[in-house]
């Protein structure tokens, strides 16, 4: 029995995520939420990489992208609010991309995209790029997650793609 049979060994890279994603944005001094929250972000493609390595054994193949999200993060970390933005906008926009087009059988296909959609919220905010109702930041963000997610569901199950998370061989 390899590590990756261990069901709760899949889910790690998720948790450590989900968990220390939320520390750096909950416990950040307000006037560096958004550096926090791109630090989160960081912190899930590392985990989604891990979780990766678990599924498949090392991502030799994916390398190459790691090492350009990772630059670009670290780019959106030196711009500030605007970078933020700009990093929320291309990862939100990326997995529902992927998501909804190839399913998302692993569990951070479902966590990294809420912590994109919280920095493009924490940037709005910051920039002022609000109005009232439905534009005050956070509501289209999380409108935006409910409905890609709906959709990303619907597909992995129509894929057939629930193996790994639900614990089956990969």
């Amino acid at each position: 029995m390899s590590v990756s049979d261990h069901v709760w060994t899949r889910y790690l890279p998720g948790l450590v995520a989900a968990t220390g994603g939320a520390a750096l944005i909950g416990f950040a001094p307000r006037r560096h939420k958004i550096a926090f929250a791109v630090l989160a972000t960081l912190l899930g493609l590392t985990c989604m990489e891990a979780e990766y390595w678990l599924a498949h054994g090392f991502p030799q193949d994916e390398v190459p992208f790691f090492i350009a999200t990772a630059f670009m993060t670290s780019t959106a970390l030196f711009l500030g609010k605007r970078g933020g933005f700009a990093l929320g906008m291309m990862g939100l926009a990326f997995f529902a991309y992927v998501n909804t087009r190839y399913g998302a059988p692993y569990l951070l296909d479902y966590i990294l995209p809420v912590f994109y959609a919280v920095l493009v919220a924490l940037s709005r905010r910051e920039m002022d790029w609000s109005g009232s109702t439905m534009l005050r930041p956070g509501w289209p963000e999380a409108s935006w997650i409910v409905i890609v997610h709906a959709i990303t569901l619907w597909r992995t199950t129509e894929l057939g793609k629930w193996g790994w998370i639900l614990g089956r061989p990969w």
